[in-house]
This record gives C-alpha cells, sequence and structure tokens, in this order.
C-alpha cells in the first residue's frame, strides 16, 4: 500500500457546502416524515417536479462517462484517456446522486428494493430503474479498479484481465436507460405540446446525451487544468468538439426532418413560450456550438469553454422542455418547486462536488500531476484566490 496520505483541503467555501448538505439532510428526513404533500408543490397535475427534472438533467450530463468510454475503449482512440476517467467518475457520482434523489422523490421510498422481487418487464420505468443500477455496479467495478493504483497495485494487475468485458457491458448497459427516459413521455402524448412529442424521441435522448459527454469532458478539462496550473491541450480538445459537432448536425437535422413530416414547423415559429423555448434550446444544444467548431475561435480555450458549456445548457434546457415547458399549456396549471425540493437539491449537488474534489484529491484521476493534490495546490494557491478558496 502506498504510503501517501489522505488528503481533503479545508476551505471557507468547501465548509459552507458542507454545511449546505447538512441542512439539506434534515430537510429530507422532514420530508420523510411529514410525507410528500407538506414538504413540495407536488400535485396530481404535477406528480413529476423538480427532482424528477434534476434526475433527468443529471442522467443526460453523466452521459459523459459512457460516451468517453465508446470513443475511448470501443473506437481506440486512446489520446482521450485521460479525460474518459474523469468523466467515468463524474458519470458515477452522478448516477449515484440520481439513485438518492429518487429514493427522496418517490412516494413510498420504502419500496425501493420492489423491482428486484416483482419486475414490471412491461414497463419503461423499470427498465430506466435495473439498467442504472446494473450500470452503477458496473462504474464501482471500473472505479476500484483506478482506486486499486493507490492502494492494491498488485490486486490492480489481476482486474485488469477482466476489464476489457467490462468496459463493453458498461458502454451497453446505458444505451437502454438514456432512450427509455425518452420513452416514459411518449406514454403522455396529450400532455405533451406536439413540438417534442414524437415517436423518435428515445432516440433524439440517446443521441444528445452522447454528444454532450465530449462537451462535458471538454468543460472539465479545462477547469482542472486551471486548477492545477497545466496547459490545455486545445489540439486534442479540438478534435473531440469536432466528434460531437458531427453528432450535433445529425441530432439537428433529424429534428428539423421530424418538426417537417408531422407539420410542426409552423408552431416552432408562431413565436409562443414553447416556440421560443425550443428555438433557444435549439441554438444552444447545436446551432452555436457547431459555429464555434467551424470559426478559428474554436482553436482556443475561451472558444473550446463556450462549446462546452452551451452545449450543457441546451441539454439542461431540452429536458427542462420537456418535463415543464411542453406540460404547462395542456395541464393547465403551473408549478414552482417549494423551498424544501430547491434546497435540498442543491443539498445534493454540494455533496457530490465535496465527493469528486475528496476523490480526484486522493487518486490517480489526472495524468502528469501529482496525486497528493494538496501539496501541489498549497504550492500554487497564492496565484489564484478562486483556487486558494474552492480547490
Amino acid at each position: 500500500m502506498s504510503s501517501r496520505r489522505w488528503n481533503f483541503r479545508i476551505t471557507p467555501v468547501r465548509i459552507a457546502m458542507f454545511a449546505v448538505f447538512v441542512v439539506s439532510l434534515l430537510m429530507i428526513f422532514f420530508r420523510y416524515y411529514t410525507g410528500l404533500g407538506y414538504t413540495t408543490n407536488l400535485s396530481d397535475t404535477w406528480a413529476w417536479g423538480a427532482w424528477i427534472m434534476a434526475d433527468m438533467n443529471v442522467i443526460a450530463l453523466a452521459g459523459a462517462g459512457f460516451s468517453m468510454a465508446i470513443i475511448t475503449h470501443i473506437f481506440h482512440v486512446e489520446k482521450y484517456e485521460p479525460l474518459s476517467r474523469r468523466c467515468l467518475l463524474i458519470s458515477f457520482i452522478g448516477y449515484v446522486l440520481v439513485l438518492l434523489i429518487l429514493i427522496i422523490e418517490i412516494g413510498r421510498w420504502d419500496n425501493f428494493w420492489r423491482p428486484f422481487v416483482s419486475p414490471g418487464i412491461h414497463s419503461p420505468m423499470f427498465e430506466v430503474y435495473m439498467c442504472i443500477v446494473a450500470y452503477v455496479i458496473l462504474q464501482v467495478i471500473e472505479l476500484v479498479e483506478v482506486g486499486s493504483e493507490k492502494v492494491a497495485p498488485n490486486f490492480k494487475h489481476k482486474m485488469q484481465k477482466i476489464m476489457p468485458v467490462v468496459f463493453v457491458i458498461a458502454c451497453v448497459v446505458p444505451l437502454g436507460h438514456q432512450a427509455s427516459l425518452g420513452s416514459l413521455y411518449l406514454a403522455m402524448p396529450a400532455k405533451l405540446d406536439a413540438i417534442w412529442g414524437t415517436q423518435m424521441m428515445p432516440w433524439l435522448f440517446l443521441l444528445s446525451s452522447f454528444f454532450v459527454g465530449p462537451a462535458v469532458a471538454i468543460v472539465e478539462n479545462i477547469w482542472s487544468n486551471h486548477r492545477y496550473h497545466t496547459p490545455t491541450d486545445t489540439k486534442m480538445l479540438n478534435g473531440l468538439m469536432r466528434i460531437s459537432a458531427c453528432c450535433m448536425a445529425v441530432y439537428l437535422v433529424a429534428k428539423v426532418v421530424d418538426l417537417v413530416t408531422r407539420n410542426q414547423m409552423g408552431n416552432v415559429f408562431s413565436f409562443t413560450l414553447q416556440g421560443n423555448m425550443f428555438l433557444l434550446e435549439m441554438f444552444l444544444l447545436c446551432v452555436l456550438p457547431i459555429v464555434i467548431v467551424l470559426l478559428p475561435i474554436g482553436k482556443s480555450v475561451g472558444g473550446q469553454l463556450v462549446f462546452g458549456l452551451s452545449a450543457m445548457a441546451g441539454l439542461i434546457l431540452t429536458r427542462f422542455n420537456v418535463v415543464y415547458t411542453g406540460m404547462v399549456e395542456h395541464l393547465g396549471a403551473t408549478y414552482f418547486p417549494s423551498f424544501l425540493e430547491i434546497f435540498t437539491t442543491v443539498g445534493l449537488f454540494c455533496f457530490a462536488f465535496l465527493a469528486y474534489l475528496y476523490i480526484t484529491e486522493n487518486f490517480p484521476f489526472f495524468y502528469g500531476v501529482p496525486t497528493d493534490a494538496q501539496d501541489k495546490e498549497a504550492a500554487l494557491a497564492s496565484e489564484s484566490g478562486f483556487n486558494q478558496a474552492i480547490m
């Protein structure tokens, strides 16, 4: 076992985030004690609210794990291996967060075990639940292999014999639940606005989660390089942008063809809330990122950061539009999450971020950066007030 110490810097921002998480835990216990009716603004009309919206977005963004794994391990683009490893961690933390939010959101949280003994094989929700659980187990195996580099090097050599099989299965399993999340909304065609209500929704959900994966990797890479004061390989990131942009173009064409086929282009340009939100969604998710790739700015760190943030914002807006914007007119009522819904969600995200910081400071997720990140950061902290406060 390595003699390297376990590190976690204590900073004011980290203390504040931990305090928010602790308070959110108390609120979660209060929700369990009193039920959903007293603690949320959910109703028979709006049965899915902020927590489901958070789950939909986290699952989509956590698709970075499987998309980068496919690029790296299936297509053997080995230069993206450092990014793939960190996306695996982001994806794992994201899926754990999803499971925690689901347990809070469901009315009978104590029945979480029932799908294992009474499977509803004809339900998309059952498929989503089982795929998420299976994927988390696969990610644990992958992370154990990474962590063994520090705590049990000999065990790592043994695990490497089974890792190719684990990688392949871990690339296939997410395809099911990413698509099935779109299938859930096909069951309520009368409620969802026709702009989004299409039989192609499962495929569009899957494709969007795939091409936003590289965008997440790009943003994380730029942020990490800023954190450790290391140079950003813009050439490598530009190649990743091009892969993502090609998929974005396919997505954009598929969207347009679908809208034309269903005679919905008039609704898109009708200057209604739904039409305007859809145009904004497509601009952020596809149009702006593709334009950045085609321009010289796409080869700069600033342009690459805007590419990643725009794609991520567009994906978040896409899921928001399906969960809320596309429903509000047909349901005839509005919904705004309660303070408890908002605070518990923020608290769990704080926990996820702190978990990411702790793991990356103690395990080899950064090639060329000492695992004892605290020592390196302490030496460089004076150069950046942001780093000193957060990192």
